[in-house]
């Protein structure tokens, strides 16, 4: 569970960092399907750029919450796992702690009242190594900008990640991110 904790504070601290003092109607209304024997995809991300050889190429998410700013501070958030990392009332639970990812995402889109709009932090762990990124839009501070096109739709249930680039909080390496996930 300490282990849990320390990558949602992370993301926490990028999300405070974008200086994000928001004005927004909190909501915990969470959309985190039910259970079933057999995992649901909700879409891939597909990954480029020079960690590609360390953490992969893609990424299947198999779990999602939205509007938990229980968790995130933020209504208009967005959080992403992989298949074997639920979320239930206390955050993402990873079960394989050596191998998972944590996407957390925002969008104000009109409600924006700081110079960020729309930011990202992911966590993912491979082979027991975090590999931490961030980006938010317009840039802020040493975040690099997300793109025009990553931006999530409440209204249509989606995010989309297109030419969506984060930087690695550590080394400054570069990640950029393709694909659609769609919820219920």
């Amino acid at each position: 569970m300490k282990y849990t904790r320390l990558n949602l504070n992370h993301y926490r601290t990028n999300l405070l960092l974008l200086g994000l003092s928001l004005t927004v109607a909190c909501s915990s209304n969470s959309e985190e399907t039910g259970e079933t024997d057999t995992p649901k995809t909700y879409g891939t991300i597909q990954l480029s750029g020079e960690e590609t050889g360390n953490i992969g190429s893609s990424l299947q998410v198999g779990h999602i919450a939205i509007g938990r700013s229980d968790l995130t501070g933020h209504a208009k958030t967005i959080i992403l796992t992989d298949n074997n990392t639920k979320i239930d009332e206390n955050g993402p639970i990873p079960s394989d702690l050596k191998n998972n990812f944590i996407i957390i995402g925002l969008d104000l889109g009109e409600a924006s009242t700081s110079s960020a709009s729309r930011s990202l932090s992911m966590n993912i762990t491979v082979d027991g190594t975090e590999y931490k990124h961030a980006c938010a839009s317009p840039n802020f501070g040493s975040f690099t900008d997300c793109g025009s096109d990553y931006r999530i739709d409440f209204d249509k249930k989606e995010v989309l990640f297109s030419e969506t680039t984060v930087i690695n909080t550590k080394t400054d390496a570069v990640l950029t991110m393709n694909g659609t996930i769609k919820w219920d």
